[in-house]
């Protein structure tokens, strides 16, 4: 396979050799988990590619299956390991690897990890190589498969490993560890500061609505309570049933301020149901949905289209002003609002969004603080009803909640302060953001000059790689076998001939021959495909993409270990 320009082609500094990953340690890919191996005499902790993280092992998480003696010798962990995860949704997490540092006494490894044993390398090292080719894309490229990317043992075998002698080894990833530890405190750092401006923005906003943020002059009269009427009509003076029992939401308003239902202060409305039959007519108009909405702002980079009648346009077309807020949504972003200013002309909007239209006592960027904050301070999530890890805000909840309203002229400097406050904020947010942005190239860079041998200088006592690769030869081989894996120790399973020489695309009938539901590295070989054999991972991920949502369902985590089942299974 092509080797990457950057390391096969450099000039390697004195004293260094350029080898394969397989010549610098041994690499093996772990054990498959089959239902036969969910219970046994010889239950073992095993790691699997989600207890490997950026930060190192994760191991709060371990699960068993059965090892036999003669199992354990092969996939069995010891200290000083590379552990690297074997696949995963996102190219940029192949590779993602960890040392195991002998955390548990006797733990094995699941197929979807692979296994490097140092022999010509240090551990520490070998982490330096192995995070650089995953920051730099090696991995990524070297990945194979359609939605979960799979490294391949042979795959990563045959990439280039460029060697330097062991003491020097040692000094790159001393200087190395130093050097990754300031970035990330800087990042520690940077994230602490971004965690405070955002709680700056929480009480600014806490604040504004309390009428605590620009409080009215003694000289200010009382405000004039009649309101003319509005787009939305008069705001309702008499005494309403409000939705006072949610955490967060004041008993009593500031003197002069008055307290009311939403949809007392304004008009509010579900978005149109999008249908098949609105996809083509006459009317075709721009629409907004919750993929447009952020907070405080309308994003148009990607505006969709479907039929409006004229009498549908009278309702849904939005105007300058309007208060779109997400009704379905995470949790933590249910009720996102922002105001649509004209951004797109005639758009009118769909009902994963709530329009609020305020009427002539309401101004519309006053509105906008008030959602904001029942968005940050958790008024929306708490009133909100949740499907599975969708939440709704509910549009006969939203209309119930009140709404504190001070006096117009008031409503306008808390605004202007409001925004004043927020508007700095923002630029230091973003100054923030670009400096974290930065720490990634950063790291890249440190890693590539580590293994260019430009951290250290070299030294010329040194033992030259290349006569330590004569002196050691190549990695000793695990003394048990796969192959020496027989008799009693080994429970004897049902063979597959047919399966293993014709891959089947019927992954729904492999899924009911199962008992309905396989993790998904499970339901690759129950099907027949080689891991080894790029064209089976491209054929298996093929059948996949073509079954899920029709015949089959992914009822797991899409990133590591899916778990697939079928989908008529109740």
């Amino acid at each position: 396979m092509d080797q990457p320009p950057t390391d096969s082609e450099r000039a390697l500094p004195p004293g260094w050799a350029l080898v394969r990953v397989d010549q610098a340690g041994e690499v093996r890919l772990g054990r498959q988990r089959s239902p036969e191996q969910d219970s046994g005499a010889h239950m073992t902790k095993y790691v699997r590619a989600a207890n490997i993280t950026p930060a190192g092992m994760n191991l709060t998480d371990l699960l068993e299956m059965n090892f036999t003696p003669a199992e354990r010798e092969v996939f069995g962990l010891k200290v000083g390991d590379v552990l690297l995860t074997e696949a995963s949704g996102s190219a940029s997490q192949v590779g993602r690897s960890a040392i195991w540092r002998g955390e548990v006494d006797l733990c094995c490894f699941q197929n979807t990890v692979i296994r490097f044993r140092p022999h010509l390398t240090t551990s520490e090292y070998a982490l330096v190589v192995f995070r650089h080719y995953a920051a730099a894309g090696v991995f990524a490229g070297a990945a194979r498969g359609v939605g979960i990317q799979h490294l391949g043992g042979s795959r990563l075998a045959e990439l280039p490993y460029p060697l330097p002698p062991l003491a020097e080894q040692t000094r790159i990833t001393e200087i190395a560890d130093i050097r990754l530890a300031e970035i990330r405190e800087a990042e520690a750092r940077l994230r602490s500061a971004l965690h405070h401006l955002n709680e700056q923005v929480r009480e600014i906003m806490a604040t504004a609505v309390a009428g605590e943020l620009a409080p009215r002059s003694p000289q200010t009269p009382e405000p004039d309570r009649a309101r003319g009427s509005s787009r939305s009509g008069q705001i309702n003076l008499f005494e309403e049933t409000l939705n006072l029992d949610v955490p967060g939401l004041g008993a009593t308003v500031p003197e002069g301020w008055l307290r009311r239902r939403v949809d007392h202060v304004g008009e509010v409305r579900l978005g149109r149901q999008r249908a098949p039959k609105h996809e083509r007519g006459r009317n075709m108009r721009p629409y907004l949905r919750v993929a447009n909405v952020y907070e405080d702002r309308i994003d148009t980079s990607d505006i969709l289209r479907m039929n409006f009648e004229p009498e549908e346009v009278a309702i849904y077309e939005l105007q300058d002003g309007d208060v779109l807020l997400n009704e379905g949504q995470s949790p933590e972003l249910v009720g996102r609002p922002a105001i649509y200013r004209g951004e797109v002309p005639g758009a009118c909007f769909q009902n994963t969004l709530i329009r609020f239209r305020a009427g002539d006592g309401i101004e519309p960027e006053y509105a906008l603080l008030v959602f904001r904050h029942y968005m940050h301070s958790g008024v929306f999530r708490e009133i909100a009803r949740w499907s599975t890890n969708i939440a709704h805000l509910g549009l006969e909840r939203f209309r119930a909640l009140p709404f504190p309203i001070p006096p117009r002229d008031e409503q306008q400097r808390i605004v202007a302060e409001a925004r004043r406050r927020l508007d700095a904020i923002a630029g230091q947010t973003r100054a923030v953001q670009a400096s974290l942005a930065r720490l990634p190239e950063f790291e890249l860079e440190l890693l590539a000059a580590a293994v260019a041998g430009e951290l250290t200088p070299q030294d010329p006592h040194d033992e030259p790689s290349s006569e330590l690769l004569q002196r050691l030869g190549p990695p000793r081989k695990t003394q048990a076998t796969l192959s020496s894996l027989t008799g009693a120790t080994m429970p004897k399973r049902r063979p597959r001939p047919t399966r293993q020489a014709e891959p089947t695309p019927d992954l729904a009938a492999v899924l009911k021959e199962n008992g309905g539901s396989l993790p998904l590295p499970e339901l690759f070989a129950q099907a027949g495909y080689n891991r080894d054999l790029p064209e089976h991972v491209e054929l298996f991920y093929l059948a996949l993409r073509n079954a899920l949502g029709g015949t089959i369902r992914l009822t797991g985590d899409a990133a590591e270990n899916a778990e697939l089942e079928v989908a008529d299974a109740a």
